[in-house]
């Protein structure tokens, strides 16, 4: 990705001659003459999407509630690094309302993340901990300060009454290298100046800064000219977002498809997105198209797709008035002449802790995103697909609460985490994406079909079908097309499809989008929850509710299909979001035992044998997620064994482990694997035999804890 930062000062008008007192190495932004949109720049990553918008040519914070305290904007392109320099940043700034709480304040976050990943360091706002750096601000009440934000009572360490406070200033940081550390000289100019020195290394992320203050008039900060340089900013622009994060492809029988994923665009914004090859050393475009809101996503199909090589590609997006943006990677040949076919399998993808106690509040253990372990060891195996099975997002503490008033922009926050984290495996290889429950906000979903419902376990979607609409389009559009694609209720699209790649055809399923809920099909559990079984006397008779659905009609015509075409193919595997069996006995940070779970594909359990029976057809080998526990099973349906293998993937990270621990001996052992194998029925009565499986309990001693001993 390419980032070319003096066409972006003259885009806006802040190209100029170094003054005498002019650091050379700085660089200035400014936002006069970008249109009015969500997105603050490729440069910057704001904290939350929807607290911000770019409006009347000022970045200007439009959150305003004391209870969402610290809004941030990082600036990606230059960290402070651990080398000797100085350093100095400058801002105007004002306040978006006149009558505030006086303690509400603007101004830069300083030195945030010194220790973690800049990304990581990016989502640092809102809660002052451990490596949280310090904030530079000037108050409503006419103050400039410096407050600790690595101490939980974010102590003012410094202030000076300012002689007055008009409606625009300007903030002046510098950061002179002392002995023993940093002197700080906080200045606006002509009003007062404070000094303070740190005596530590300034290390870290920079940020600007929106601060509500305390009671119900929450002030909103602007900015603009921001200036930043020095010898201790090291820039980089390869850390530049960019207008497009990521684009994902899958290739099958000659027909590329992509899905190009933009930050959010103005409607003011060029809408047009191109796709371009460079097959003899010069770059062609081969088609474009309009980029699709509220997804931000921009569709291409190439047909005919048949090259003997790797094959370069750009994605072409041109900001108004700026050099394009680029955002490239590899089309491979399709590994038809490969013995082995490498899938990585992901699922959960959680990106920060939950449940930290104030006291001991660290920005180091409580962010896991960009998950670098898991991307740099993938990337060792040279996979050849990559499989999300969903939850790429979840909606709540990820790293924010769930936002239903601003879903659309909550969701596409936390999605742009995700492509952030996975873009650099992403852009090379076919990825097969697919949305489950926390990707479209709910706890569970059984999607009976698309139907809109109040409550998850009735069957349906909660927040409705524009918003599942939304999600599959960030997610899914660039699958092969859809073996039917008429849609369901409320409009909402299916993707159900076959892939054909290195001589291998994966079948991908829907395995929530028609599934009855169990509220009113089956009989009360008495556990709370429709779908949590707790009484050891609830027959699986019981469970298994007549005319409850699984996959439905439409997909199991579909795998019935599939099952019988072999042109071009080897093997047979099947994607879904679930595993066909109630794998998991155990539930939650308390392990605490279920009898069955009717969110598993053990529920219903006609829908479960006439999906395996669909699927053994072809000899089909099943990969799946959700479970947050690992399991390798060989699964049956009149006899022990007699319907295929699967393999459920470990979580990324995951805050709920659960556990295969079932209470009944197995009715055979398997003699030298771990304790917990065998063949077995599960709770509600389904045959399978467990091989392997990745019950937590280990303490693997690496650091956090919190993310490694869960089994991810």
């Amino acid at each position: 990705m390419k980032f070319k930062i003096s066409i972006l000062l003259l885009a806006v008008g802040m190209i100029s001659a170094c003054s005498p007192q002019e650091h050379p190495n700085t660089l200035k932004y400014s936002w006069k003459n970008v249109v009015d949109r969500d997105w603050t720049g490729g440069n910057f990553w704001a904290n939350r999407l929807q607290d911000w918008k770019v409006k009347d040519g000022k970045l200007t914070c439009i959150e305003s509630s004391e209870k969402k305290p610290m809004r941030t904007v990082h600036l990606m392109k230059g960290r402070l690094e651990n080398q000797t320099g100085d350093f100095k940043l400058s801002v105007k700034s004002g306040f978006a309302n006149i009558d505030m709480n006086p303690d509400a304040a603007s101004g830069f976050l300083v030195g945030a993340g010194p220790d973690i990943d800049y990304r990581s360091a990016a989502l640092i706002h809102h809660s002052p901990g451990k490596g949280g750096g310090f904030f530079v601000g000037v108050s409503a009440d006419k103050k400039i300060f410096i407050q600790d934000f690595e101490m939980v009572e974010k102590a003012i360490i410094a202030e000076q009454v300012l002689a007055s406070l008009p409606s625009e200033f300007t903030l002046t940081v510098t950061g002179q290298a002392v002995e023993k550390g940093y002197k700080i000289l906080a200045e606006v100019a002509d009003l007062g100046i404070l000094e303070y020195v740190f005596e530590k290394d300034i290390i870290g992320n920079v940020a600007l800064v929106s601060h509500p203050g305390k009671g119900e008039k929450g002030g909103m900060a602007w900015f603009d000219e921001l200036s930043v340089g020095g010898d201790k900013l090291v820039f980089a622009d390869s850390k530049n977002i960019g207008a497009i994060i990521t684009a994902q492809h899958t290739l099958t029988n000659g027909i590329l498809k992509m899905n190009a994923q933009l930050m959010p665009i103005g409607v003011k914004d060029e809408q047009t997105v191109s796709l371009e090859f460079n097959i003899d050393g010069n770059w062609k475009k081969v088609t474009e198209n309009k980029v699709m809101t509220p997804s931000y996503t921009a569709l291409f199909r190439v047909e005919n797709f048949d090259y003997p090589k790797d094959v370069p590609y750009r994605v072409v997006y041109n900001e108004v008035n700026d050099s394009p943006d680029y955002f490239e990677g590899t089309i491979k040949k399709d590994p038809t002449d490969k013995e082995t076919i490498v899938v990585a399998g992901f699922t959960g993808n959680h990106n920060v802790r939950r449940g930290v106690e104030a006291k001991e509040f660290d920005w180091s253990r409580f962010i896991w995103f960009p998950h670098n372990e898991v991307v740099e060891n993938v990337s060792l195996q040279k996979p050849d697909i990559l499989f999300f099975s969903g939850d790429q997002v979840y909606e709540g503490a990820n790293p924010t609460g769930a936002d239903i008033k601003h879903i659309e922009l909550d969701y596409m926050y936390k999605w742009y985490l995700w492509c952030w984290a996975y873009r650099d495996i992403v852009k090379d290889l076919p990825t097969i994406c697919i949305p489950d429950d926390h990707d479209v906000y709910q706890g569970n979903i059984w999607g009976a079909g698309g139907l809109v419902t109040n409550k998850d376990t009735k069957g349906g979607y909660v927040h409705g079908g524009k918003f599942a609409q939304m999600v599959e389009h960030t997610q899914v559009d660039h699958l092969p097309d859809a073996y039917d694609p008429t849609p369901i209720e409320q409009g909402i699209g299916v993707y159900y499809t076959h892939m054909k790649y290195g001589r291998i055809s994966f079948a991908i399923i829907e395995d929530r989008k028609f599934k009855s809920g169990p509220l009113g099909l089956v009989p009360d559990t008495k556990s709370g929850r429709p779908d949590h079984v707790i009484d050891p006397n609830y027959t699986p008779k019981m469970a298994d509710a007549p005319g409850a659905k699984l996959l439905g009609d439409r997909q199991l015509k579909f795998l019935d299909d599939w099952a019988q075409d072999w042109s071009g193919t080897e093997m047979k595997v099947v994607l879904s979001q679930t595993i066909f069996g109630n794998m998991a006995t155990h539930h939650g940070p308390n392990l605490n035992y279920l009898v069955m779970d009717f969110d598993s594909n053990g529920w219903p359990q006609s829908g479960r044998n006439r999906a395996l029976n669909s699927i053994r057809k072809g000899f089909g080998f099943m990969m799946a997620g959700d479970q947050h526990l690992a399991t390798i099973v060989n699964h049956g349906i009149d006899e022990q064994n007699d319907a295929g293998w699967s393999f459920c993937v470990p979580s990324i990270a995951n805050f709920y482990p659960r556990a295969w621990m079932p209470k009944v001996e197995p009715m055979k052992n398997f003699e030298g694997l771990q304790e917990h194998t065998g063949e077995y029925k599960d709770g509600l009565g389904n045959r399978v035999s467990v091989y392997a499986h990745t019950n937590p309990g280990i303490k693997t001693g690496k650091f956090p804890a919190e993310l490694h001993d869960r089994m991810p």
